[in-house]
């Protein structure tokens, strides 16, 4: 590793001097090889840490201000303006929208007064999920509670999964926004310069391990984010992805929830509870042989489809990235990145956000060329498609 601080690592030293007292064998000789490479490795992201600070910043009011709302039965025109002036409830719609460009302000006044008045559940507030939250709302109050209570601790333990694959970002303070309701589990702006992101407390269920998973999920979106924009030539994919045409948006979006899939791996967690068992054995169901094989196989088509103009951007988006069929194409970029880690290195993960997105996917295509016990394969159409100047042109090495 370059810049391996070794000044900073008790570990390293500790590991070098075994290195030299067990070198007597061929076994301890292979063991101590083994530690200090894993040394070298937690020394690495000690100092990638330090170089990169994050820091998250908490705000619970948007989840307990629409909470204080729904439970007013006379809620009125001037109460709603107040509720749309909190960022978190305001950025809740907002995000709807992307997803639903028939559900807006508009919908949102209407529906949460009479919501507010009848807690009954009609067509017009489905996107907005005012029934969940109704029903989640003490769930969702005790996870309030707990972050107000433990906020130091909660928050370093999210950041503290993304230390292996900390990204070149420089100093970051994030804001984290909790809200209730919505379509997304959490989400982050394409075109917003407020480092930011927002977790849907409702979707959590009261699973404090969940919303830890993810918390360090979204903030690993805002830190690749960040890293992009570093480079003058990236910051398109960091804050107009939306603006690509859908086939370069296809491979700009598997980047980045593939590898803040891989980053935090609800498989390397053993915590229990109702949003992290779904995470894990959505995990579980994705790294079938078979499933992965398909996985792929889709990925094809709706590229094929984006291409030929009979798909829409929405449409593609619900197959490969929606929760409701699986997130295939967030597993699609967990398997890439898994192989470009083992063959490559973790240097290699973070380098991944210092290029183009579809950079990503010719160093994967390349590897299995090379390596024909990677098992997860692009038709070759795909590949002939990322690798013409059509995806972009080639990175000088």
């Amino acid at each position: 590793m370059d810049s391996l601080d070794r000044r900073g690592s008790d570990t390293y030293g500790s590991f070098l001097m075994l290195y030299h007292d067990w070198s007597s064998t061929t076994r301890c000789r292979m063991l101590a090889t083994a530690l200090l490479v894993s040394a070298f490795a937690t020394a690495g992201a000690q100092t990638a840490s330090r170089a990169n600070p994050v820091k998250l910043r908490l705000d619970v009011w948007g989840a307990e201000a629409l909470l204080a709302a729904l439970d007013r039965p006379g809620l009125n025109d001037a109460d709603v303006d107040s509720l749309l002036r909190v960022p978190g409830v305001r950025a809740m719609v907002d995000n709807i929208t992307r997803f639903v460009p028939s559900v807006g302000v508009p919908q949102f006044r209407d529906d949460v007064k009479a919501f507010a008045r009848t807690k009954r559940a009609t067509r017009s507030n489905r996107s907005l999920q005012f029934t969940d939250v109704w029903k989640s709302r003490e769930a969702t109050r005790g996870l309030v509670r707990e972050l107000r209570a433990r906020e130091q601790d909660i928050m370093a333990s999210a950041i503290a999964r993304l230390d292996r694959y900390r990204l070149n970002t420089g100093p970051l303070v994030i804001g984290v926004y909790f809200v209730a309701g919505g379509v997304s589990d959490g989400f982050v702006f394409d075109d917003r310069v407020e480092p930011a992101f927002y977790i849907n407390l409702t979707r959590s269920n009261g699973d404090l391990d969940g919303l830890v998973e993810n918390v360090a999920h979204e903030a690993y979106h805002v830190m690749q984010k960040a890293a992009q924009r570093r480079i003058p030539s990236l910051r398109v994919f960091a804050d107009s992805s939306e603006q690509q045409r859908p086939p370069l948006r296809l491979l700009t979006v598997t980047l980045a929830e593939g590898l803040a899939n891989y980053a935090v791996d609800p498989l390397r967690s053993t915590a229990k509870g109702p949003q992290i068992d779904q995470f894990r054995q959505r995990a579980v169901r994705n790294a079938q042989p078979k499933r992965i094989a398909e996985n792929f196989a889709l990925f094809d088509k709706v590229l094929r489809d984006l291409r030929a103009q009979r798909l829409s951007w929405n449409d593609a988006y619900d197959q490969g990235f929606s929760g409701t069929n699986d997130a295939r194409f967030y597993a699609v970029g967990y398997e890439m990145a898994k192989a470009i880690e083992q063959r490559c290195g973790i240097p290699c993960i973070g380098r991944l956000f210092e290029q183009p997105p579809v950079e990503f996917f010719r160093q994967y295509i390349d590897l299995y060329k090379r390596h024909p016990t990677i098992t997860g394969r692009f038709a070759a159409e795909t590949e002939a498609f990322l690798l013409s100047d059509e995806a972009g042109r080639r990175e000088r090495r």
